[in-house]
C-alpha cells in the first residue's frame, strides 16, 4: 500500500499517512482515495507549520484521523479530522473545503475551528469557542468526537510545552471536554483523555499511583485471571452464552485517588469485569445468581438497563467483595455494548429507553445555548461567557433521570422537585400542576425526587402558578416559566397573587394577614423601602421577595441589624454572602457546616433562616412533611472570597471545616501541618490525634480554599485519604 501512496513533505508525514491508510481498510476504495487526497491537501496547507516538538504539523491532524478510524467512523469525519486546523491556521477557506470534499466536511471543520477576536480577552474567546463547539455538536455529534480525538493526541504529546501550559490544558480538558463527552455517552475516549489529564495535572501524584500499579502488577494479574475463570465457570453452569472480559479500571483508580476518595492500597484491590450476554433475560439471570451468592445489598446494585445512565449507557452493575477483593461486574447485551461505544454518535444502535435518555441530555444543553445573541454569525462573546458558565455548572452538577408514565426520560439536577419535573415536561403542565404521584405514591409538588423514579403530575386546568413556588424550584427553566407567567399579569392580578402567597405562608405559623399589626406592616415596608402593602405584594409576585422570607422575618426569635445592609458591598461577615436574604435573621447549621461554594438551601424555622448544605440529612423529614419550609439559596458572587485573598476584608470571612485524616500523625507532622496550612492563610483550631486517624479543625474562606488545603495536606503526609466531616 505504501508504494502507491504519494510522497509527502517529510518521511514522518509519509509514515503518518501510511498508518492512517492501514486503519481505514473498512472504507471503500473511492473513500480511501479521498483520504489520500486530503492528506496531500493538508500537507501543502500546513507546509510551513511545525509542532512544538519540531515535527511537521500535519502529522498531528493525521494522527487524530487515525484515532477516529479506530472507532470506524465515516469518510467525512476522517477527512474533517485531517483538515480540522486548516481554516484556523492556514489560508485555506471553508468554501475551498466544501468545493473539494463536500459541505458536510466543511461544516465539521467549521465546528471545531476556534473563535478569536482581538476585542475580547482570553476567557471570552475561550468561552465563545466552547459555545461554538457545543452548538455544532448539537447539530452533528461528530464535531465533538473530532475535538475529543484532537485533545487526546494533544494531551499525549504535551511534553514539548511548559509545565504551566500542560496543567492549564489538562484542567480545561477535565473541566469541559471530559464531562461533555460522558454526557454524550462517549466514555471510551473520555477514559483515555481523563487519565492523561491526571498525568499532566500532578505528575508526582500520577507517578505514585503508576508505581504502585506496576509493583502490584503480577498480583493484580493473578487475581484478575482467577476471577475471570470463576465468572466463566458461572456462565457455563447457568447455561448462558456470553463473553467475560477483564476491564482496565485504571481510570477509576486514578479518579478516585485524585478526588481523594480512597487510599492507594485499598484501590489496588478493585477489579472490574464486563460480561456480554445475548439478551436482557440472561443479564437478569446472572445478576440474580451473583446477588444471592454474595448477598449484595441494594446500594451495590445499579440497574441501568431499565434506567440508563446520562449519555444513554445501559448495563447492570454489581459490586461485591470476594477474598478481600472488590469485584465490579458490568453485565450488558451485545446491543448495549455497541451503543455504549460511541454514545450519541451510535444512537441508532441504542434501545428506545436509551435514546430517550440521550434526547433528555440534548434538550437540556439546547436550552443552555438557545439564545439569539449567540447565533453563529453574530457571536456575542460576553454572552458566551455567561452561557458557558451555566454549561459548566450543568456538566459538573449531579444529575438524576426521572421518567414519565409513557417512559420518556427527563434529566434533572440532583435536588430537583416534582414541580421541576412538571416544568421539564412543559409550562402547560407546570403552570396547572397541583400534586404528583411518585412511584405510584401521592406526593407534594415540593417533594425532592430521586434517580429512576416514575413521576406522574396531577393537573387542574383551573389552577395557576403560586409565587411561593419560586422558593423551592431548582431548575432555571421552572423559575423562568413561573416568572414569565406572573410578568404577563395585570398589576391588580400581581398584587392579588402576592397577597394570597403571603397569606398561605402565614398559615404555616397559624397566622393570617388579619393577625398582622400595623407596626409589623410598617416594619416590613421600611425593610423593603416601599410605601404601601400593594407594592410589597407586587415584589412577591415578581420573584424579588419570597413570602417565606417575610414570615421568617416576622416570627423568628429576633432580627438583628446585621442583615439590614441589603445593598451593601462590604460583605465582611459570612451571613452577608447569601444572596437576597437581607433583613432576615440567618445562621449556619452545625449539623453540616456549609461553607462558601457548597450547594445550599435554607430552612425556615422559629430561629430564622438556617443555612444547610443541600444534601444535609437533617432536612429529609422536613422536606417530606413540609417542603415549603426549605428554600433554595445562592451565594453572592464574591471574587475576593473565590481568590482566597488575605486582605482585611477577606480575613473576616471565616467558615469552620473538619477534616478526618486516615493516619495518626506524629508531633513533628503536626508542626508541619500547622505551618503549611497557615501559609495558605488558613486557621488551625485543633488537631486531635486518635489511634488510627486524626481530626483537624480548620478555618477557611471557601470550598476552593478548603480543597487547596486538602491537596497540600495529602502531598505533605504521603497521600493519605482525607475526608471532610459534616458532623463530629
Amino acid at each position: 500500500m505504501s508504494q502507491t501512496l504519494p510522497k509527502l513533505s517529510h518521511h514522518l508525514v509519509d509514515d503518518a499517512q501510511c498508518n492512517l491508510l492501514r486503519s481505514v481498510g473498512y472504507l471503500t476504495a473511492n473513500e480511501r482515495r479521498d483520504i489520500i487526497d486530503a492528506c496531500e491537501f493538508g500537507d501543502i496547507a500546513h507546509i510551513k507549520d511545525k509542532r512544538k516538538s519540531g515535527e511537521p504539523y500535519i502529522t498531528h491532524p493525521i494522527a487524530v484521523a487515525e484515532i477516529l478510524a479506530g472507532f470506524r467512523l465515516d469518510r467525512d469525519t476522517i477527512i474533517a479530522a485531517i483538515l480540522h486546523d486548516t481554516v484556523e491556521d492556514t489560508e485555506v477557506s471553508g468554501e475551498q473545503i466544501a468545493q473539494r470534499y463536500g459541505k458536510v466536511v466543511a461544516r465539521l471543520v467549521d465546528g471545531v475551528t476556534k473563535l478569536k477576536s482581538s476585542n475580547y480577552n482570553k476567557q471570552q474567546n475561550k468561552a465563545a469557542t466552547f459555545h461554538k463547539i457545543l452548538t455544532a455538536t448539537l447539530v452533528d455529534p461528530r464535531v465533538l468526537i473530532i475535538k475529543l480525538s484532537d485533545r487526546l493526541h494533544n494531551m499525549s504529546t504535551l511534553d514539548a510545552v511548559s509545565p504551566k501550559k500542560q496543567q492549564d490544558t489538562a484542567q480545561e480538558t477535565l473541566d469541559f471536554y471530559v464531562p461533555f463527552a460522558r454526557l454524550m455517552g462517549l466514555n471510551d475516549i473520555a477514559d483515555y483523555i481523563e487519565v492523561l489529564c491526571y498525568r499532566n495535572l500532578d505528575f508526582e501524584m500520577y507517578n505514585k499511583i503508576s508505581d504502585k500499579l506496576l509493583q502490584h502488577g503480577l498480583g493484580r494479574n493473578f487475581q484478575r485471571e482467577a476471577v475471570h475463570r470463576y465468572l466463566t465457570v458461572v456462565l457455563n453452569n447457568l447455561d448462558l452464552n456470553g463473553l467475560v472480559k477483564v476491564l482496565d479500571n485504571r481510570v477509576v483508580i486514578y479518579r478516585q485517588f485524585f478526588r481523594n476518595r480512597g487510599e492507594i492500597n485499598a484501590l489496588l484491590r478493585h477489579y472490574a469485569f464486563e460480561i456480554v450476554l445475548d439478551n436482557i433475560d440472561a443479564c437478569d439471570k446472572l445478576a440474580y445468581y451473583l446477588i444471592k451468592k454474595y448477598q449484595i445489598d441494594d446500594a451495590n446494585i445499579q440497574d441501568n438497563i431499565r434506567r440508563p445512565l446520562p449519555g444513554g449507557n445501559q448495563s447492570l452493575t454489581l459490586i461485591y467483595e470476594r477474598d478481600n477483593d472488590f469485584i465490579k461486574v458490568i453485565i450488558l447485551t451485545k446491543q448495549m455494548q455497541q451503543a455504549a461505544r460511541l454514545g450519541v454518535i451510535g444512537a441508532e444502535h441504542a434501545s428506545d429507553v436509551s435514546q430517550s435518555v440521550i434526547q433528555a441530555s440534548l434538550r437540556n444543553m439546547k436550552e443552555l445555548v438557545d439564545d439569539e445573541s449567540l447565533d453563529d454569525g453574530h457571536t456575542d462573546f460576553s454572552a458566551a461567557v455567561s452561557a458557558i458558565n451555566e454549561l459548566m455548572d450543568y456538566l459538573h452538577s449531579s444529575k438524576i433521570l426521572c421518567y414519565s408514565p409513557k417512559g420518556r426520560a427527563y434529566e434533572l439536577p440532583q435536588g430537583a422537585t416534582a414541580l421541576d419535573f412538571a416544568y421539564a415536561v412543559g409550562p402547560f403542565i407546570g403552570n396547572v400542576a397541583i400534586g404528583a404521584n411518585v412511584d405510584s405514591k401521592p406526593a407534594k409538588l415540593g417533594t425532592v425526587l430521586k434517580n429512576g423514579q416514575l413521576v406522574d403530575i396531577e393537573v387542574d386546568s383551573e389552577s395557576e402558578p403560586k409565587a411561593e413556588w419560586l422558593g423551592f424550584v431548582v431548575t432555571n427553566k421552572a423559575r423562568q416559566e413561573i416568572l414569565r407567567w406572573f410578568k404577563d399579569l395585570s398589576v391588580e392580578d400581581k398584587q392579588r397573587h402576592g397577597k394570597q402567597a403571603l397569606d398561605r405562608a402565614l398559615k404555616t405559623y397559624q397566622k393570617t394577614l388579619d393577625d398582622l399589626h400595623e407596626t409589623e406592616w410598617n416594619n416590613l415596608l421600611e425593610w423593603r423601602g416601599i410605601n404601601n402593602k400593594e407594592a410589597l405584594f407586587e415584589q412577591i409576585s415578581s420573584g424579588t421577595l419570597l413570602p417565606q422570607l417575610i414570615v421568617s422575618r416576622l416570627f423568628s426569635d429576633e432580627v438583628t441589624s446585621l442583615h439590614v445592609q441589603e445593598s451593601s458591598h462590604d460583605m465582611s461577615q459570612p451571613q452577608q454572602l447569601i444572596a437576597n436574604v437581607a433583613g432576615v435573621e440567618l445562621d449556619f447549621a452545625n449539623c453540616c457546616h456549609p461553607i462558601y461554594g457548597d450547594p445550599i438551601v435554607g430552612h425556615l424555622s422559629r430561629h430564622g433562616l438556617v443555612v444547610h448544605r443541600h444534601k444535609c440529612f437533617s432536612l429529609d423529614d422536613i422536606r417530606k412533611d413540609n417542603p415549603y419550609q426549605v428554600i433554595q439559596l445562592q451565594w453572592r458572587d464574591d471574587k475576593a472570597v473565590k481568590q482566597n485573598t488575605a486582605d482585611e476584608y477577606g480575613s473576616k470571612i471565616r467558615f469552620p471545616a473538619f477534616l478526618k485524616v486516615s493516619i495518626a500523625i506524629t508531633d513533628e507532622q503536626i508542626s508541619e501541618v500547622i505551618y503549611h496550612l497557615r501559609q495558605l492563610n488558613m486557621g488551625v483550631e485543633t488537631i486531635d490525634v486518635r489511634s488510627t486517624d486524626t481530626i483537624v479543625h480548620i478555618v477557611v474562606r471557601s470550598r476552593n480554599h478548603l480543597a487547596q488545603g486538602i491537596r497540600e495536606l495529602r502531598s505533605l503526609l504521603g497521600f493519605p485519604n482525607i475526608m471532610r466531616l459534616y458532623q463530629l
